[in-house]
């Protein structure tokens, strides 16, 4: 058992699997909103409004229309001097006597013929004494007018005419008819009972004001936007580095396994050399499975499984002087690999795979080259449980790599190939493993993964190597 994998284990360094893919997917998912965000209109609209909102002159301008008010203002002074002016004592007897009955008689007997005449008597009268004009006795003319002046003086018209000329409210009348005072007052009541005035006044007292006004309403969009997930997104996100890896790392190839057949414009069901020497799999001495065409490889929307089967079949071997042989075999396996279409030269290699060895078999997720030799491999699981490179030697074959043996039966790991040009770096459920720095290889390298029969099983068939998803990183 490896003691380092024992110990990351017992210690929690190896985190939940169900976890990180939980936390890589919510991740991915506010990348692609973020990214759809920044480069929308609404990003532009939503800027451009911060910009505004956040801005001195906004919010002093704001400050200033929520503080304007009727108090303090002109139209308050004016309304304070038209009240001031509806309570003059002297105005109101004015309005009164202005409005009066008594006015209107008055005015009516100073211009009538009935006050002329009783001036004309007057006149007439007053050029002699009252002793003169008895002296000349009863039947002169004079003493005729005397009499007529006496009845037409009593008449109720010019008793009234007489007792109101001289009364309080007609001097105050006539000192306030053309005063400074009244004219002011006429100038301010006009001023006061204009629509525009009126309108001014009612917006003075709108203590929704400022609601009404564009700015407002670009304010209250705003906070609208502010709410929206992918503003809350990008809000969270953007002084942030928690998006470098996708910044800097381009998914370039990527399966789910999650139609119910092989994509066969990813993978082809054949080795590399197989298609290219023979165009049809073969084994290699003391495999005791042949590779069948793509018969073995199950995909049930969930996860891809090679399967070892126990079932007799004619396969070719290669053999040395011999070439090609075929032979028959008691077991049929499968492969996948990406040769035909996808290879890389540096990146990120991942895959989720069941771990479930058996000392029977060797199930093995690899890049290679054209040759057969380095191979990474990104897991290898059976007789060995490790990762790390095998290399061809003239006679055997050399390895780097690290036991992963005290993972847990039957659970799903995260194996992850960091491939640089100077080094090579393996994490399982992103927990460093293991690091070579020398002998990295730096040319164009295809994916491979495949199930092979290495001892007679004791029955438990048939067995299945589960890889539930893959993908394959490169700088942007």
């Amino acid at each position: 058992m490896s003691f380092k994998i024992f110990f990351a284990s017992a210690f929690g360094l190896i985190k939940s699997t169900a976890k990180i893919e939980a936390a890589h997917e919510a991740l991915l998912a506010d990348f692609r909103m973020y990214r759809e965000f920044e480069q929308s209109s609404e990003l532009e609209e939503y800027l451009e409004l911060e910009m505004l909102i956040n801005s001195a002159a906004f919010k002093q301008k704001k400050v200033e229309l929520q503080h304007l008010s009727l108090k303090g203002s002109r139209e308050e002074e004016l309304l304070k001097e038209m009240k001031k002016l509806d309570k003059n004592s002297q105005l109101r007897k004015y309005d009164a006597t202005l409005k009066s009955e008594e006015l209107k008689r008055f005015e009516k007997i100073a211009v009538s013929d009935g006050l002329a005449h009783y001036k004309e008597l007057k006149a007439a009268v007053e050029i002699h004494s009252y002793a003169a004009i008895k002296k000349k006795g009863k039947e002169s003319a004079e003493f005729a007018l005397y009499v007529e002046y006496q009845v037409v003086k009593k008449s109720s018209d010019i008793q009234f005419f007489k007792h109101f000329r001289m009364s309080k409210a007609l001097r105050n009348y006539e000192l306030k008819k053309d005063s400074q005072e009244l004219k002011r007052r006429e100038e301010l009541r006009n001023i006061t009972t204009s629509t525009e005035f009126k309108t001014q006044v009612a917006y003075l007292e709108d203590k929704q004001k400022w609601d009404k006004t564009e700015d407002a309403a670009k304010e209250k969009r705003f906070s609208e936007m502010k709410k929206l997930p992918q503003a809350v997104n990008y809000l969270k996100y953007k002084d942030s580095n928690a998006f470098d890896f996708f910044k800097k790392w381009q998914l370039v190839f990527e399966d789910h396994f999650d139609s119910h057949k092989l994509d066969i414009q990813k993978w082809m069901t054949k080795s590399h050399w197989a298609n290219e020497a023979l165009g049809r799999n073969f084994s290699q001495v003391g495999d005791l499975h042949a590779f069948t065409d793509g018969k073995n490889v199950l995909v049930d929307g969930k996860s891809l499984k090679i399967e070892v089967r126990k079932e007799k079949t004619n396969g070719m071997q290669w053999h040395i002087p011999f070439g090609f042989v075929e032979q028959e075999y008691d077991y049929t396996s499968g492969i996948i690999s990406t040769a035909g279409g996808e290879w890389w030269n540096h990146g990120i290699l991942e895959a989720k795979v069941k771990y479930s060895p058996s000392n029977y078999f060797v199930d093995s997720i690899y890049l290679l080259g054209e040759e057969s030799s380095p191979q990474i491999n990104l897991v290898e699981m059976g007789v060995k449980n490790r990762i790390g490179t095998l290399t061809k030697t003239e006679n055997r074959i050399h390895s780097e790599c690290e036991s992963i043996s005290g993972l847990k039966s039957g659970e799903f790991y995260i194996f992850r190939l960091e491939w640089s040009a100077g080094s090579l770096k393996w994490k399982i459920n992103d927990k460093e493993i293991f690091t070579i720095d020398l002998t990295v290889p730096s040319h164009t390298m295809h994916l491979n993964a495949a199930s092979i029969v290495v001892s007679e099983p004791d029955g438990s068939l048939p067995h299945w190597f589960e890889i539930a998803w893959v993908r394959f990183y490169q700088r942007q």
